[in-house]
C-alpha cells in the first residue's frame, strides 16, 4: 500500500484558507498516478531549502536519508520519498507493508513534525545570519534570550564601545 502527500507552499495554501483550515482539514482521499492502490493526502508547508529539509528529517528521527533528484528516508515501518515538481510543490510518498489508514496516520504525523522541525532549522539559520551580519551593518548583539522555541535577539546601534 502507499500514500502520497502533496506539500503546498504556504502562499498557495493561503489562497485555500477560505476552503478549510488545518493540516487535518486538508486531508482528502483520491487516486495517485503511482499505483492504483494509492491514497492521496494534501497538506501545507513552508519547506523550500533542501539542506534544511534533510536536517529536519534527521531531527524527527528519519533514518537512511538520501538526497538526489528526490529525498528519501525511512520513518519506522514506512519509506518516505519527497520529490518537488516544476510547480515547486513537494510530493511526499509513503510506502510500506501497512494499510492506507496506518500510512496516512504516519504520513500526517511525520509531515506535521517535519514542518515544525524545518521551522526550527529556518529559525536557527536566520539567527545565525543576524549574528554574522550585525557588526558589518552597524549593530552589536547586546542580548540573546531563549525561551523554549522562541529566540529573542536585542541589537544595539554601534559597536557598544
Amino acid at each position: 500500500m502507499s500514500v502520497t502527500i502533496s506539500l503546498l507552499p504556504l502562499a498557495l495554501a493561503a489562497a485555500s484558507v477560505f476552503g478549510g483550515g488545518t493540516i487535518a482539514a486538508a486531508v482528502r482521499g483520491g487516486n495517485d498516478a503511482r499505483t492504483e492502490e494509492s491514497t492521496a493526502v494534501t497538506v501545507r508547508t513552508r519547506m523550500k531549502d533542501r539542506t534544511l529539509l534533510e536536517a529536519a528529517l534527521a531531527d524527527i528521527g528519519a533514518t537512511g536519508i538520501e538526497a538526489g533528484d528526490e529525498v528519501t528516508a525511512t520513518l519506522g515501518d514506512a519509506r518516505l520519498t519527497l520529490t518537488r515538481g516544476e510547480d515547486e510543490i513537494w510530493q511526499a510518498h509513503l510506502t510500506g507493508e501497512l494499510g492506507d489508514d496506518e500510512l496516512r496516520r504516519i504520513g500526517e504525523d511525520a509531515i506535521t513534525r517535519l514542518d515544525a522541525a524545518y521551522a526550527l532549522r529556518v529559525q536557527a539559520a536566520v539567527v545565525q545570519r543576524i549574528r554574522e551580519r550585525a557588526e558589518t551593518t552597524g549593530f552589536t548583539l547586546a542580548d540573546e534570550h531563549r525561551d523554549g522555541d522562541t529566540v529573542t535577539l536585542t541589537l544595539s546601534v554601534g559597536t557598544g564601545t
